[in-house]
């Protein structure tokens, strides 16, 4: 290896490279006589000479001592309280310092089986060290200290960053049994740092991985969602599916892959596009016509080959709505549904539409083109259009996507008086029953329906005997 090729990290930060709100955060704890750090992936990022998505700060002032010292500080939470200081639409979350709880803690833990390692107990204030040793991974657990301009490095971080590995704090298989979602983020860190995750870590998510079902479902759903950012999709669930946690998060999915060709399946082309369509996104400005809806994109690219898979294998008595409402309910809802919480209805609603679109975009006429160009979802949809044609290098699919982007364009180019200027989507609902991509059935909320209270028991307005409801009597009525 040259000595160009060597990658080597900076020694230490330069304060014109941190965020002078945080800098004004860590200055005014510091001169009250309490001790802070810059902490977490702020610092990681800093070191390996990238731009931060944000900075966190960690002190040994308690939440309430905080909230006195800004008046701008917001205190939330309820397992373990954190501080938010705003800074207009900037937030710098400031935490005390914690560890991890001790078997004697005064909180008995939660969970269901006693045997298990799951933490589900509050995490109690403790020292910059133990504070450092409860996270995750040692390249996060690297501190800057404001009044030294030093990185503080308790649990070799440093040595990590310059190896390029991603190491766990602590005996790993422990770690991933305390939260399994930390399997997850060893994966999705990895991905989009360009790491190797060291090879303990590798062999306890495989052997593991099957804990990630102790964890929060909502927490799982929000970390799958997280492997699509960065443009490092194709990388992240390439590892997923390496490691063996696909097949506990999303098992119809690597059912596919496996039977598709493994390295070789035709899922990964799409993800190379997405990662490479990606960068052209609008997703800030829901008002512009050029909207594509995130998440929205990121699942229609990971389900469209079994989408395509399962029209080939159809009879023409099912609708691609159908089919597209199907997959969804099966790889997107079912598994992440818990009682108190399902993925949007929304979300689902438009991932399905979008789905169905593929089956028939290329089918429709001039004008019942013209009338899909005001569907909210529309763009995204043309979006997913131009991953599936190059993903499949798919000819004769870009000759028709051609003639949708001038019909687009000329949309866009066209006053109209109802948009005031600016982009307004038509109601999803009456969207929806416009005809494109096909017409959707009056009980549109039959496939993700809400959650319905029952009648307590005895109650004289709930349903008698023939289940007919019966009428509320007026108070002093007779």
């Amino acid at each position: 290896m040259s000595f160009f090729d060597r990658f080597r990290p900076a020694a230490t930060i330069s304060v014109r490279d941190i965020d002078p709100d945080a800098l004004s955060v860590l200055r005014r704890l510091t001169s009250q006589k309490y001790t802070a750090y810059l902490v977490g992936g702020g610092v990681r990022d800093l070191l390996l000479g990238r731009v931060p998505k944000d900075f966190d700060v960690a002190t040994d002032a308690r939440p309430n001592q905080i909230r006195r010292l800004f008046r701008n500080a917001f205190v939330i939470g309820r397992r373990f309280k954190l501080v938010l200081i705003c800074f207009g639409q900037k937030q710098i979350e400031t935490a005390t310092f914690r560890r991890d709880p001790e078997p004697n803690d005064e909180e008995p833990s939660r969970s269901v089986n006693s045997d298990s390692l799951y933490q589900d107990k509050d995490n109690t204030y403790g020292s910059p060290e133990e504070d450092a040793y409860r996270r995750d991974f040692t390249v996060n657990a690297l501190f800057w200290d404001p009044q030294t301009e030093k990185i503080v490095d308790y649990t070799g971080g440093l040595h990590d960053l310059r190896k390029k590995v991603l190491r766990c704090i602590g005996d790993p298989a422990v770690r991933f049994q305390e939260d399994p979602v930390r399997m997850l983020r060893a994966v999705r860190l990895s991905s989009r740092l360009g790491f190797s995750i060291h090879p303990d870590s590798v062999r306890a998510i495989e052997r593991h991985g099957a804990h990630i079902a102790d964890a929060s479902r909502p927490r799982v759903f929000d970390e799958i969602l997280r492997l699509f950012t960065f443009s490092k999709s194709r990388e992240a669930l390439g590892r997923l599916w390496e490691t063996g946690l696909m097949s506990h998060v999303l098992p119809a999915v690597c059912d596919y892959v496996e039977r598709s060709g493994g390295r070789k399946s035709p899922l990964w082309a799409y993800l190379e596009a997405l990662d490479e369509a990606a960068e052209t996104f609008d997703t800030e400005h829901r008002e512009s016509p050029r909207y594509v809806q995130e998440n929205a994109i990121r699942l229609a690219t990971l389900l469209t080959p079994l989408f395509r898979e399962a029209l080939r294998a159809a009879d023409n008595r099912t609708s691609p709505l159908e089919m597209a409402r199907g997959l969804v309910e099966e790889i997107i809802v079912t598994p992440f549904r818990t009682p108190g919480w399902r993925v949007p209805r929304a979300l689902c609603y438009d991932l399905a539409d979008i789905l169905a679109s593929l089956a028939q975009y290329a089918s429709r006429s001039d004008a019942r083109r013209k009338r899909a160009l005001s569907l909210p979802w529309f763009n995204t949809a043309r979006s997913l259009w131009h991953i599936a044609a190059k993903a499949e290098n798919d000819r004769e699919a870009r000759d028709v996507l051609l003639q949708w982007d001038r019909l687009f364009e000329e949309y866009v180019a066209q006053p109209h008086p109802d948009r005031k200027g600016t982009y307004i989507p038509v109601n999803p609902d009456k969207a929806s029953r416009g005809g494109f991509p096909g017409d959707v059935p009056e009980d549109r909320d039959a496939l993700f329906p809400a959650r319905r209270p029952r009648p307590a028991a005895g109650d004289a307005d709930a349903a008698d005997e023939s289940g007919a409801p019966r009428r509320r009597r007026r108070r002093g009525h007779r």
